[in-house]
């Protein structure tokens, strides 16, 4: 059976699946990302997880390899460079892949590889300008205009988490800047909003008490304010009002058709999407898109991982060919 290898390394979860040539889901394993070894061991733990794959059938042939990543990159080399999100940082991918299977192997980042499968089988499909933003462990985007794939000269033109949303902000993100929208709103970083938001709060909570004795998860948050907690309440407002400014951003700056929506802070809480909609209007100039939710809920990645290595965008093809 010919397949094609797939992977999405994500901050705290690597999936790594087979696609046959049709793109239907052949199999999939889910496991935590390495975050200590050498520059190589993702992609080993990437060829480790297909070796234990190929035991469950009787004959693989791999025609072509795709991973979605998280950033930034060195998109030449196909590695990672001095990750924000991820304890180990910088990593090699495409060349050990690469020497390994044998076989074309292409690594982009992950909210590219997400677009791309919208672009191709999901909320994207028939449109020629689309974009994918995940509010998850960290915030990103990819991006399609005109119908061209967006990379840029190292392949990170759609880092739309250090978009800056509050110019006058004390709060530092993880790669180091100030004011950015994922040291304001992501997963990793929400404790350092609700820490801000805690000084000016003036009344009863629950959520309150439990933040100021431990860093407050986003899971905390969201438990919290679906239980009417006043200051998750309140967080919530504040964190809405920060994804409104950058979705806007977003808009402004590439004109979609539709924007695709993921990672786990959407998905585990697909009421936020109508009160950032309902926000975003405010801020922008261009007539808005279409919100949606991905349908390939927590696997867009690792899709669009096989859709780039199956049928890569002549973009990519000119830089990783």
């Amino acid at each position: 059976m010919k397949v094609v290898v797939a992977a999405d390394i994500g901050a705290t979860k690597t999936r790594v699946a087979l696609f046959n040539p049709n793109m239907e889901l052949v199999s999939k394993v889910v496991l935590n990302t390495p975050q200590e070894g050498g520059e190589e061991v993702i992609a080993e733990t990437i060829i480790e997880v297909f070796n234990n794959l190929v035991k469950e059938f009787s004959k693989l042939e791999v025609i072509a390899v795709g991973v979605g990543t998280i950033g930034p990159l060195d998109i030449r080399e196909g590695r990672v460079i001095n990750s924000p999100n991820i304890r180990l940082r910088s990593f090699n991918l495409r060349k050990p892949l690469r020497d390994y299977f044998g076989v074309p192997t292409y690594v982009v980042n992950d909210c590219v590889a997400a677009v791309y499968a919208e672009y191709m089988s999901g909320a994207g499909l028939g449109r020629k300008n689309v974009v994918y933003v995940t509010l998850s462990s960290g915030i990103g985007a990819g991006v399609i205009v005109d119908g061209h794939l967006l990379l840029g000269k190292d392949g990170n033109a759609h880092e739309v988490g250090h978009i800056v949303v509050s110019y006058d902000s004390d709060i530092r993100c993880s790669c180091g800047g100030v004011g950015h929208w994922e040291g304001l709103a992501s997963g990793n970083n929400l404790w350092k909003l609700v820490r801000k938001l805690r000084r000016g709060w003036r009344g009863s909570s629950k959520f309150y008490e439990v933040s100021e004795v431990e860093a407050a998860s986003a899971v905390k948050l969201f438990e919290y304010w679906k239980r009417g907690d006043e200051f998750a309440s309140y967080v919530v407002s504040e964190l809405v009002k920060i994804n409104a400014a950058g979705v806007a951003s977003v808009i402004n700056v590439y004109d979609p058709e539709v924007i695709s929506f993921g990672g786990s802070i959407i998905l585990n809480n697909p009421e936020l999407l109508n009160m950032i909609h309902n926000l975003v209007k405010n801020y922008v100039i261009n007539r808005l898109p279409e919100f949606v939710i991905t349908k390939f809920g927590d696997d867009v990645v690792v899709y669009g991982a096989a859709y780039i290595a199956s049928k890569p965008p002549k973009e990519l093809v000119e830089i990783q060919a």
